[in-house]
Formats: C-alpha cells, sequence, structure tokens
C-alpha cells in the first residue's frame, strides 16, 4: 500500500490518521494464476490496486476472438493505468460490464468496493480533486489515446506508443498478450521486436 500513498501523494498532502482510514477500507486478495475475477455481463463493483503479479482484462467479439483491452502489472508507466483494474462504466450506469478480467500468474491486490470508494472521496474537497485528476489523467486521457492509436496509427507508431507508455512491458507480459493488447498478430510484434533492436 505505500506505493499507492505515493501516488496519492503526488496530488494531495495525506496524514496518517487519513491514511490509516483509507487501509481500513481496501482488503488484501491473493488470486491465483487462471482464475476470472469477473466476467462480462456482470455488473463490476469494485476498484483493484495491484501489489504484484499479472492481470489483463479482455473482451470476445462476435466471432469468439479475444482482443486484450488492458494489461495490468506493477511496473512503471506513464500514466498508472496499468496498476487499477476497473471498470466504472459498468459500475456508475449498472449495465453488465463488456470486459472479462483475468489473472494471469498468482497476484495480490488490495480491492475496495466502488461504493465504498465513492462514500471516503465525497468526504474532502482534496478527495474529489484526487478523483478528478485520476480519472482524466489515468483513465480519460490514456483510454482517448488508445482509441485513437488503435484507430489510426500503423502498426510501428502503435508498438512505439506502447514502448513509450510501458517501457518495462516485456520485462512482466508475455509476447502473446502484448500483441492481442495491440491487435496485431504475434508474429507481427516479432517482427517489431527485432526491428526496433
Amino acid at each position: 500500500m505505500r506505493y499507492l500513498k505515493k501516488m496519492i501523494e503526488q496530488h494531495v498532502s495525506i496524514d496518517e490518521d487519513e491514511w490509516s482510514y483509507i487501509c481500513l477500507k481496501f482488503k488484501k486478495r491473493h488470486i491465483k494464476k487462471e482464475t476470472i475475477v469477473h466476467r462480462s455481463g456482470d455488473i463490476f463493483s469494485e476498484l483493484w490496486f495491484i501489489k504484484s503479479g499479472l492481470a489483463r482484462s479482455y473482451f470476445t467479439d462476435v466471432n469468439g476472438k479475444e482482443f486484450t483491452w488492458q494489461l495490468y502489472f506493477r511496473g512503471k508507466s506513464q500514466h498508472g493505468l496499468n496498476h487499477f483494474m476497473d471498470d466504472s462504466v459498468s459500475y456508475y450506469e449498472q449495465e453488465g460490464s463488456m470486459l472479462n478480467f483475468e489473472i494471469l500468474e498468482d497476484s495480490v491486490f488490495y480491492v475496495v468496493g466502488l461504493d465504498e470508494m465513492d462514500k471516503f472521496l465525497s468526504t474532502h474537497k482534496k478527495w474529489e480533486y484526487l478523483a478528478r485528476v485520476w480519472l482524466h489523467n489515468t483513465y480519460f486521457a490514456a483510454t482517448y489515446k488508445r482509441v485513437i492509436s488503435l484507430m489510426s496509427e500503423n502498426t510501428t507508431d502503435k508498438y512505439d506508443r506502447l514502448l513509450e507508455e510501458y517501457p518495462s512491458i516485456f520485462n512482466h507480459v508475455k509476447s502473446y498478450h502484448v500483441a492481442s493488447f495491440l491487435g496485431v498478430a504475434p508474429q507481427t510484434l516479432s517482427k517489431l521486436k527485432n526491428e526496433s533492436r
């Protein structure tokens, strides 16, 4: 949880009482590899902060092909998007999520209900400010860039953007999951990796 505290302190100050209160809200969960912790169609109701391990969110198209939407691991990233497993769109619209969330290796998360998080964020203006900053920087900006990238950039540009966003991704994630995240065949990713060496 120290890493979460560090992330918070980049934007707002936090005293020991506040931090203790936050820690009480999160429950530590050890999840085994290959566990599906959330299935599409169900309403997503929790925020998962990764301590260790690896997970992904993905959707399946009408032909049964899987597409990785996001990869979650504790590695350096430009926005920190990969540290929080979340589908708050499902929660706030009270509609079934379009995503499945799968644990790819034995992992540890700190988990809090989104209803509990909402109550906490409404207790002070600085928490509301933090929520706005994270929503913009961590979710909106990163998701906006990802969607535009998928729709407009060529494969090389997508790969370059990935390495800019997640410089250590290949230390954490298997290549076939990275290929799915980029929307390319594994062979194409292998070629891109060889060309960039």
